[in-house]
């Protein structure tokens, strides 16, 4: 049986004291970056364990950031979505690069606090929420936990924690000037507009009709919760009464493909009679048949933003809410 390596053992490997090994494992500024890097490899290339526990208490933290994805049962949007796999990926992917791991928490019911009790059961360090409908004066509620929350949202004035999100006002505007631009002038906005996010990417819409002397029919609104199966069943319906629409303007990517699957159903040709755009720009957009115009709001930065932000803020920085980079990616749905 191999022989446990110790913290002696490493530094002899690396031809230094045995202070700095315990320094540079622990991240310690009185030590240079590279001692530091080399000691890490050193410890990874020889199967060195670091005792996280014993660690864990030395630096009075648990070295473990909780994410928290409040899901409303109504909405059938569950954490298989792809929205969120790929947020959860890029938290864990900016989380590791940092030396933390991560939790996810679904509360069992919007009622659910899950935020004060992960914080004060010390399971966590800080915490990343996906998403604030309906959660606003909760999250304001927690008081000094506060300083150990990020949210990934839309702008909310009303707001006392710090939030990351795009700029959902422009994305929505600059969906609206792409369909007009190509003479699509009724569009379907397909998105639950009670939600803070969604509501901004519809006055984005407005701000572009309102530029170009166009005027949005409050009709033309389908009001959807997120969920693919939902547009897709919507959106069949709304056929049933009406067609008089050239384009849509859909909240996310999935009800986006959901909706373009209703159409090919009812004998549609995306685009030539209906054009769709989305919001996300997911891994499936550019997979989907046709390929979905989109936009992007940089869910790999958005990931990166959240976790460095919520570290500044643990370490007593004083830090400001941030908006990822939101362009048009252009495809065949349009």
């Amino acid at each position: 049986m191999a022989k446990k390596m110790t913290m002696v053992d490493l530094a002899n490997l690396a031809g230094v004291d045995i202070s700095t090994v315990s320094r540079s494992l622990n991240d310690s500024p009185l030590v240079k970056q590279q001692t530091k890097d080399e000691i890490f490899r050193l410890a990874s290339e020889h199967g060195y364990v670091i005792n996280a526990s014993a660690r864990s208490l030395r630096k009075r933290s648990s070295e473990t950031l909780g994410i928290v994805i409040p899901l409303d049962p109504k909405s059938g949007q569950t954490i298989s979505d792809p929205f969120f796999l790929e947020m959860v990926g890029a938290v864990t992917q900016a989380a590791a690069k940092r030396g933390y791991d991560l939790i996810i928490n679904i509360p069992d019911s919007t009622s659910q606090i899950a935020e004060r009790r992960l914080l004060q059961t010390g399971r966590a360090d800080g915490l990343i929420v996906i998403g604030q409908a309906g959660r606003v004066e909760r999250l304001n509620a927690l008081g000094d936990l506060v300083n150990k929350i990020v949210v990934w949202g839309g702008d909310n004035n009303d707001a006392t924690y710090t939030v990351v999100g795009s700029d959902n006002f422009r994305g929505g505007r600059i969906a609206a000037e792409h369909l007009i631009e190509r003479r699509r002038e009724r569009i379907l906005f397909v998105g639950d507009i009670a939600l803070p996010e969604v509501k901004l990417r519809y006055d984005g819409m407005l701000e572009a009709h309102r530029a170009t002397g166009l005027t949005h029919e409050p009709d033309l609104i389908l009001s959807v919760p997120f969920g693919g199966k939902a547009a897709f069943t919507a959106i069949q319906s709304f056929l049933d009464i009406r067609q008089d629409f050239d384009a849509i303007f859909a909240a996310s990517d999935v009800l986006a493909i959901g909706a373009i699957h209703a159409l090919q159903k009812y004998g549609l040709d995306v685009p030539d009679d209906v054009a769709v755009v989305g919001y996300d720009n997911i891994g499936q957009s550019g997979m989907s048949t046709p390929s979905l115009t989109t936009i992007d709001q940089n869910i790999s930065e958005g990931g990166e933003l959240l976790v460095r932000l919520l570290l500044d803020k643990l370490d007593g920085k004083n830090v400001k809410s941030l908006l990822t980079e939101t362009r048009l990616v252009q495809r065949n749905s349009s």
